[in-house]
């Protein structure tokens, strides 16, 4: 589906993976011009992942949280900056204000839309 719906960058959510290696990610994209970074899970739930192009796309910078996992991108063909994140959030309100001190560090990090 990847080839044919032709992406440049994809996130999965709930990989329910502790690990991701490059034999995971050919499985999924089979694309020698792909980057990745991902977000393990904790025990059975969780795990992020997200996969570029990199033809497309090049990643500045990254950013791996305890519940986040974020990137600032650059557009090859005209430049443009941007960033991608996703959050898979703590279900036990007692961890919920860790959330919200890593989400404003991850977004303060980046000027970009």
């Amino acid at each position: 589906m990847l080839r044919k719906w032709k992406v440049d960058v994809i996130c999965l959510q709930e990989t329910k993976l502790k690990l991701i290696s490059r034999r995971i990610i050919r499985s999924i994209w089979n694309c020698q011009f792909v980057g990745w970074i991902y977000l393990p899970s904790k025990g059975a739930s969780g795990g992020i992942l997200v996969m570029w192009d990199k033809r497309v796309v090049e990643c500045i910078d990254e950013f791996i949280g305890e519940y986040s996992v974020g990137c600032s991108f650059k557009n090859s063909k005209d430049g443009f900056l941007w960033a991608f994140a996703r959050v898979y959030g703590p279900n036990l309100d007692s961890e919920r204000r860790r959330l919200w001190d890593e989400l404003a560090g991850l977004c303060s990090s980046w000027e970009v839309p």
